[in-house]
């Protein structure tokens, strides 16, 4: 009896932990999703309750995390039932660098490649029905299937590096071109990406 006691205490502490595993994932995977909805336009933490089928808590603790860490600004606040509502746009993008991503859990990392990868998705999915996709001549969607080898992968990601910077600075650009030209901007979807594939894929 007591050896069943120990065993279900310590299965208890293990799922205990698994859970609390799990929870910093889905933590993580749902911060990566909060600074890609305010980059696209100011929001609110209850319309990512909404949207996640979260508590309005849980969801504005995240907020409020991410505005500490200097990812999230307050861009306006208005009256609502006795309180006011926070409006919150993206300061700047959640870049995970390679460290910070090695130093993730299996889960962590799953969680926020799979927010990343559904977000992508999504805003390809819509620009596909509204026909923006194709909307100009000039745009541009490929991809490929390569076999490398450690040299060459290693060449690859830092151009991928080097490309995403290079993305980040003409976007900056042109924003100060905006501002001072009045010019209507180009809502534009920019996505990069570099992965092992399972070696069951087409070759």
């Amino acid at each position: 009896m007591r050896r069943e006691e120990r065993v279900g205490g310590q299965q208890r502490r293990k799922d205990a932990g698994g859970k609390k595993r799990r929870s910093k994932a889905r933590g993580a995977s749902l911060r990566v999703r909060i600074v890609a909805a305010c980059t696209e336009r100011e929001i609110t933490s209850k319309e990512i309750a909404e949207r996640e089928g979260l508590s309005v808590d849980t969801v504005a603790y995240h907020f409020r995390e991410l505005e500490k860490e200097g990812y999230l600004r307050i861009s306006r606040k208005e009256p609502a039932r006795g309180s006011r509502r926070h409006y919150y746009v993206a300061v700047r993008r959640k870049v995970i660098n390679d460290r910070e991503f090695a130093e993730m859990t299996k889960e962590e990392q799953r969680a926020t490649s799979e927010a990343t990868l559904r977000d992508l998705l999504e805003h390809c999915g819509e620009a596909l029905k509204m026909s923006t996709l194709d909307a100009r001549p000039d745009s541009h969607l490929s991809w490929a299937l390569l076999s490398l080898d450690k040299q060459g992968w290693e060449e690859l990601q830092s151009h991928l590096d080097w490309l995403l910077e290079r993305s980040l600075q003409i976007h900056e650009g042109a924003l100060a071109r905006i501002r001072a030209s009045g010019e209507r901007p180009i809502p534009t979807t920019f996505a990069i990406a570099g992965f092992e594939r399972p070696t069951s894929s087409r070759s």
